[in-house]
């Protein structure tokens, strides 16, 4: 009797497990989540502290004397090349411009008359009439007169070129300081600077980059001997990125001592007049020759003894285990760089209970 009972239990036992075999083998596939491989461009920037510098700055002195007259310009604005910026008094220039005129008017009179006695001597030398010596003598005459005439032309361009000096014009575009003196103040040479004209537009911006990445981009082949091929982009005081990027246009010759690091200058146009100079800014710099490579989310990631691996679900829904080479993070991305191609789909949500063979589900995970 005890026997038909174990025997019975057995029998029950092996028909319920012979059951769960069955359903099991007739379950549906295994839903997963899954996310395509994207294609992005590494990042590849750093960031460094810059200041801003005038391309151009240039101290206004005077070149003549006298006293200021007028002054042209509004303090702080712009300028052109050419405008008049101040004005000194002009009586005594104008007038030695008039008395080396009159001077040179003179001097081409008795110019001409010494090369009419000239001819008339030559003539009268061909006849026999007067001697060599004669004719040396009026050939004398000529030429120190023609000496007088270029003197006097010399001192008239030299008079003109002062008279033009009372007008003090800027020699760039740019923006202009204030004045160091005004209308009435005696100036001359030695006065020194009345006011300084920097160019702002182009406009440089130089950092310093360390050492380390300089080898690095250098070895990359973004920084040679006469630039640099990264674009460089600006983040102002208040957050706000600067509209346009700027180019490498020098690249220092040397290591600073105390900072192990070399001068970078970067050049930006600045219409707007947002840069100034002796401004701070953060600086970026981005290397725009790389290509795309596959991206994928961390959560598909895994790493056993072996690799980082992925769970890739081919086309007839089966898993396939995926060993694969990471590179930088990317935001939430992880770059891929072997082991991976674009449009291929892996597992993110479900990687517990799935393995290599096995057919699932797919559904595309929500973004």
């Amino acid at each position: 009797m005890k026997a038909a009972k174990v025997l019975l239990g057995l029998t029950v036992g092996l028909v319920s497990g012979i059951g769960a075999s069955a359903q099991e083998s007739g379950s549906s596939p295994q839903k997963v989540s899954v996310a395509k491989v994207q294609m992005i461009t590494p990042a590849n920037s750093s960031r460094y502290v810059g200041r801003v510098e005038a391309t151009n700055s240039v101290d206004i002195v005077a070149r003549v004397e006298g006293y200021l007259t007028e002054r042209k310009f509004t303090e702080g604005g712009s300028v052109k090349q050419g405008d008049l910026l101040y004005v000194i008094e002009k009586d005594l220039y104008q007038a030695s411009v008039d008395q080396s005129k009159a001077t040179l008017e003179g001097a081409k009179a008795t110019l001409k008359n010494a090369q009419i006695e000239l001819e008339r001597q030559r003539q009268l030398l061909a006849k026999g009439d007067v001697s060599q010596a004669v004719y040396d003598s009026a050939k004398a005459t000529a030429d120190l007169d023609q000496s007088n005439v270029d003197e006097a032309r010399a001192n008239l361009e030299t008079a003109t070129i002062n008279l033009g000096y009372t007008n003090i014009t800027s020699p760039i575009d740019g923006r202009i300081s204030k004045t160091n003196l005004n209308v009435g103040n005696l100036v001359d040479s030695n006065t020194g600077a009345l006011a300084t004209v920097t160019s702002v537009n182009p406009i440089y911006v130089s950092f310093y980059m360390g050492e380390k990445d300089l080898i690095k981009d250098r070895e990359a082949g973004l920084i040679g001997d006469d630039g640099a091929t990264f674009q460089v982009g600006l983040t102002l005081a208040d957050g706000t990125k600067y509209p346009s990027e700027g180019k490498i246009s020098y690249v220092g010759t040397s290591v600073e001592e105390g900072s192990d690091s070399v001068e970078l200058r970067a050049t930006f146009d600045n219409p707007k007049n947002l840069l100034i100079p002796g401004q701070f800014v953060n600086v970026s710099v981005k290397d725009d020759t790389q290509t795309p490579m596959p991206a994928i989310p961390q959560s598909a990631i895994q790493l056993d003894a072996k690799s980082h691996f992925v769970f890739v679900v081919g086309a007839d829904n089966k898993v396939e285990r995926r060993d694969i080479v990471l590179g930088r993070q990317s935001g939430t991305l992880w770059e891929v760089t072997s082991g991976l191609k674009d449009g291929e789909q892996v597992v993110v949500q479900g990687l517990q209970r799935i393995r290599p063979d096995m057919t699932v589900d797919p559904v595309e995970a929500k973004s």
